[in-house]
């Protein structure tokens, strides 16, 4: 959008988008890749651009994105090749100096940087002046400019363009950030977050800065989408969506105001601080249907160590009034490197507490150090993690996957991390079907019609389908 608003001429490759249903074995790793192959992207690129741009958001990609860079500037040896998002903030130096192919690495927000950089490449001129880069000098050296500062005004950061994306192909399979199987869109309301936590690359990336844009020009945005797409729900990807009261009310109100008939997910977690059962009822019926609460931990000790300023009590009433007004709501738990037996009893208390209350979903997972983040430092500093590279990177992606999960605390082994693992989410889903049975009835007529209204449903729907396809497979008779 920022491209399109000052008048240079782009193309986009939404490499996923253009093939979901293609997967492909990866030739480095025991995985996966959906979508287009790296030939098929490289072949997609314009002959005539000069620059080629990539967004790496997570560590894990890397390894595929570096490959895919290389076989961009076998095919293209004249291009300038820019990388950015996340993992391009955390390890510019890295990818300089492990992948030569790469011209320049953009840090944190893009929108100002890039079109300033993109100008400065076609003038030939001095790069040293563009806030944000880094990039290697005529001798070879890495420089590093200057921070940019945060874009103050985000209500004038252009809407995303999504004319060159295969939009269609995502909202037909209903697929999205959240759990519902409508023609959904991805929105954001707000930038950056406010709080320090250890294990967050946020403040590197963004600063801890938080601002919102203005309630109006958001649901603006809602209305072209489902105008232009036949938008029928929206995923708000913001790190902290809800941080202030009166904005949430606001924001509520003007889709009230609007009549729209729609709904909208929180699914990257949110603050409770703001979520009172006034705030839960309006949410519900301007829309709202799921949202997220990462406390991250039931401990107190386990709290204070990843300087995550949240007050449990406060969580828990706050959870109380969302179930109670209709919302589903699901809570995040995260096995940090130094958690003791008491810190996971104390969690597992926590859950059971929460269960009690009416939460709907519990996500745990062992904490992945990804770089940039306070925590990932402190434990290269203490030789508790290996150098940057791609095994390294690789290994980040057996988080999501319970029978390989690794463990980076030293009072438990990968084994009992999984044990762990599976002793929280079945004893979860036990004690809510325990205390409120007929949730069992209504998780079985979602999982089977396909209407999933909580992440657990949209999970075992998923699972039951990969079942039924493997099965199939092996009962098939060639004819």
């Amino acid at each position: 959008g920022s491209l399109k608003s000052a008048g240079i001429a782009y193309q986009i490759v939404d490499a996923v988008g253009e093939n979901l249903d293609q997967i492909l074995p990866l030739d480095y790793c025991d995985g996966y890749s959906i979508g287009l192959s790296m030939d098929e992207i490289v072949a997609r690129i314009d002959p005539r651009s000069d620059i080629v741009a990539l967004s790496c958001m997570f560590s894990s990609s890397w390894p595929y994105d570096h490959r895919l860079i290389a076989k961009i500037r076998a095919r293209f040896p004249k291009v300038r090749i820019v990388v950015g998002g996340e993992h391009a903030t955390a390890c510019a130096d890295y990818i300089l100096q492990t992948c030569p192919q790469v011209d320049v690495c953009v840090r944190g927000e893009g929108e100002e940087t890039f079109v300033e950089l993109i100008r400065a490449l076609r003038a030939a001129g001095d790069l040293s002046g563009v806030a944000g880069l880094v990039f290697r000098d005529g001798s070879g050296r890495i420089v590093r400019t200057e921070g940019r500062k945060r874009i103050r005004n985000i209500d004038a950061i252009p809407v995303p363009d999504w004319e060159q994306v295969p939009i269609e192909n995502y909202m037909t399979r209903g697929l999205g950030h959240g759990i519902a199987n409508l023609r959904s869109m991805p929105l954001m309301a707000t930038r950056g977050c406010p709080y320090q936590c250890t294990f967050c690359s946020s403040p590197q990336m963004w600063t801890t800065r938080w601002v919102a844009r203005t309630p109006a020009m958001v649901v603006d945005e809602m209305e072209f989408y489902i105008q232009r797409y036949g938008a029928e729900n929206f995923d708000l990807y913001d790190l902290t969506a809800i941080i202030k009261k009166d904005w949430i009310v606001a924001f509520a109100g003007e889709i009230l105001r609007r009549g729209l008939k729609i709904e909208y997910q929180l699914p990257s977690g949110t603050r409770s601080e703001a979520i009172d059962e006034e705030v839960s009822e309006l949410l519900f019926r301007s829309g709202c249907r799921q949202m997220n609460y990462a406390p991250e931990s039931g401990s107190a000790e386990s709290l204070k160590r990843i300087k995550k300023k949240v007050k449990l009590p406060r969580l828990e009433e706050s959870l109380r009034g969302a179930c109670k007004h209709g919302l589903k709501v699901m809570v995040n738990i995260i096995l940090f490197p130094d958690d003791t037996r008491k810190d996971v009893l104390e969690t597992f208390k926590f859950m059971l507490r929460c269960s009690w209350l009416g939460l709907h979903d519990i996500a745990f997972v062992p904490y992945v150090p990804y770089p940039g983040a306070e925590l990932y430092n402190q434990m290269v500093g203490d030789g508790r993690l290996p150098p940057m590279s791609d095994e390294y990177f690789i290994s980040l992606l057996t988080h999501s996957d319970i029978s390989s999960a690794k463990s980076h605390n030293p009072r438990f082994s990968a084994r009992q991390v999984q044990m762990i693992r599976l002793a929280f989410l079945s004893t979860f889903y036990l004690s809510s079907y325990l205390f409120r049975p007929y949730r069992v009835f209504f998780n079985l007529k979602n999982i089977i019609w396909n209407t999933p209204a909580t992440r657990g449903e949209r999970t075992f729907r998923l699972l039951a389908e990969r079942v039924l396809k493997i099965f199939g497979r092996r009962t098939a008779r060639p004819a």
